[in-house]
């Protein structure tokens, strides 16, 4: 019994001795100027570039095409290639994993082609993704964003898998004033 009293007492003596997360510590330092400041320690903070560098795969981009070019509404300015998504539906999205970069038409999934990513270089303004055949550089051109799309090393020319010259994120696509091919039946 005295064994079990004092084990009792002993837990809660350590669980008395924890400190509250709500009441954070604070740290006097007196220096030879005759200053006070205060220090006070917190959760970490969050580093937001540390976020960005994280991507959500796979990544999906649809194509856009110019609408308005005068228009200065990013939205109003840029919308969807009526003729590649709607009538011949000959156009390409680009899905994006850690591993491979992957055109896919955009009326048929079943219908793609892959290239297995060497490196992803990552700018301010650009993404620049090297795979044995071909780079595929994103100029960042407006803040939507919208990117421009530049290939270099061999052609790709692939049946019904063409590529655009501007590409946005398929999860904002929506936000584009000509975003879907309407009424039209094909």
């Amino acid at each position: 019994m005295k064994t079990l009293f004092t084990l009792v007492l002993v837990i809660f003596f350590f669980l008395g001795c924890n400190p509250t997360p709500e009441q954070p510590f604070k740290e006097t330092d007196k220096k030879d100027t005759g200053i006070t400041r205060s220090k006070k320690i917190e959760k970490p903070v969050i580093d937001t570039n540390e976020i960005n560098k994280k991507a959500e795969y796979p990544i999906r981009l649809v194509p856009i095409d110019t609408v308005d070019s005068k228009n200065k509404d990013v939205f109003k300015r840029y919308g969807i290639e009526f003729d590649g998504n709607c009538y011949t539906c000959d156009l390409a999205e680009l899905s994006i994993s850690d591993k491979t970069i992957q055109l896919v038409n955009v009326c048929d999934e079943k219908r793609n082609k892959s290239f297995d990513i060497i490196t992803i270089s990552k700018t301010d303004n650009s993404i620049e993704i090297k795979t044995a055949q071909n780079n595929f550089v994103f100029i960042k051109i407006d803040k939507a964003p919208v990117y421009e799309l530049k290939i270099t090393g061999n052609t790709i020319q692939v049946e019904l898998l063409r590529l655009s010259t501007y590409y946005t994120l398929k999860k904002i696509l929506k936000k584009f004033e000509e975003h879907d091919c309407g009424d039209f039946q094909g």
